[in-house]
C-alpha cells in the first residue's frame, strides 16, 4: 500500500492491515556513472519496497532522497543537503509517520552512502524518547548463496559498489529506457587507489569514495542484463519482505521503550 494513493478514510484499516508498520525507503539523487540516472538509487528503493509491502502487508512512504552524499556534490544532478538537515528532517518525518498511528517504521535503504548515517540516526531514539521505533536495513545486502547465484549467473565477481554490473542490471530491469550503455568508459570505474594505505590500517576520511571513484562509478557494468536485474530484485525483494515479517513479530521493542523511558527518568 502507498502512502500517496490512499484516502484518509482509509488509513485507519491501513494501519491495522499492516500491524503499525510502515516502510520508509530512502536513498539519494546522485550520478550513477554516465550510463544510469541520477535516480537510479529511488527506482530501485521504491520498486523493491512496493513489492516487498504487497508480499508482507505493510505502508510505504514516499520517496525520500535527503540521504548522506557529501562525496558526490562535485557532480550534477547530486543533492547533497547539510548532515544536520538529514537529521532533523528525517526525525520530523518520522515524528509525522508515527503521529499518523505507525508505531514500527523500517528504513530501507537503497544507497551504500547512508550506511554510517543511517544506524547512528537509530542510535539516538534512546535519547528522544519518541514512542515509535526505528529499523534500518540495506536492501542491496545479499545473502551469501544469493551473491554466488549472481556471480555464476553473470560470469563474474565483479558486482560494482556503484553503478556496476548490480545497480545496471536492476535499472534494466526496471527502466530500460532510462539506461545509456553507450555513453559509459567501462574503465571509468576502476578503483585509483588513493589513501589505500590509510584504508588499509582501518582509518575512514571523507574522502575515501572519492580517491577511489572520482568519476562516481565503481564497477565494470558491461555483463548487467536485464534478466539479471530481474533476479537480483526478486532476491531483493525477498529479503526486505523477510525483513518486514521480522518486524511485526518483534513484541519487545515496545515494551523496552516503556521500560528504558521509566529508567531514564530523574528522580523527584
Amino acid at each position: 500500500m502507498l502512502w500517496e494513493e490512499l484516502t484518509a478514510k482509509r488509513f485507519s484499516d491501513c494501519i491495522r492491515e499492516s500491524n503499525g508498520v510502515c516502510v520508509l525507503p530512502i536513498g539519494v539523487l546522485e550520478k550513477h556513472g554516465n550510463h544510469l540516472p541520477v535516480g537510479t538509487d529511488m527506482y530501485i528503493g521504491t520498486a523493491v519496497s512496493k513489492q516487498a509491502a504487497e508480499t508482507e502487508t505493510s505502508v510505504v512512504f514516499p520517496y525520500y532522497f535527503l540521504g548522506q552524499i557529501a562525496e558526490a556534490r562535485h557532480c550534477l544532478g547530486t543533492i547533497a543537503a547539510s548532515h544536520r538537515l538529514m537529521m532533523d528532517a528525517l526525525l520530523e518525518m518520522c515524528d509525522e509517520i508515527h503521529r499518523n498511528g505507525f508505531k514500527k517504521i523500517v528504513i530501507a535503504n537503497s544507497h551504500g552512502g547512508n550506511n554510517h548515517f543511517l544506524p547512528f540516526f537509530a542510535q539516538e531514539m534512546p535519547r528522544l524518547n519518541r514512542g515509535y521505533n526505528v529499523y534500518t536495513y540495506f536492501i542491496a545486502e545479499l545473502k551469501q548463496e544469493q551473491v554466488r547465484a549472481i556471480c555464476d549467473f553473470a560470469g563474474t565477481s565483479d558486482l560494482g559498489d556503484h553503478a556496476g554490473l548490480t545497480e545496471t542490471a536492476l535499472i534494466k530491469h526496471l527502466r530500460p529506457d532510462l539506461v545509456e550503455m553507450d555513453a559509459q568508459d567501462p574503465g571509468e570505474g576502476r578503483d585509483l587507489g588513493r589513501l589505500a594505505d590509510l584504508r588499509e590500517k582501518g582509518v575512514f576520511t571523507g574522502f575515501n569514495w572519492y580517491a577511489q571513484y572520482p568519476s562516481h562509478i565503481a564497477g565494470d557494468p558491461s555483463p548487467a542484463s536485464a534478466e539479471l536485474g530481474r533476479m537480483i530484485f526478486e532476491m531483493m525483494c525477498e529479503n526486505l519482505a523477510e525483513v518486514i515479517r521480522a518486524v511485526k513479530a518483534d513484541d519487545v521493542s515496545e515494551k523496552m521503550i516503556r521500560e528504558f523511558r521509566l529508567l531514564g527518568e530523574k528522580p523527584e
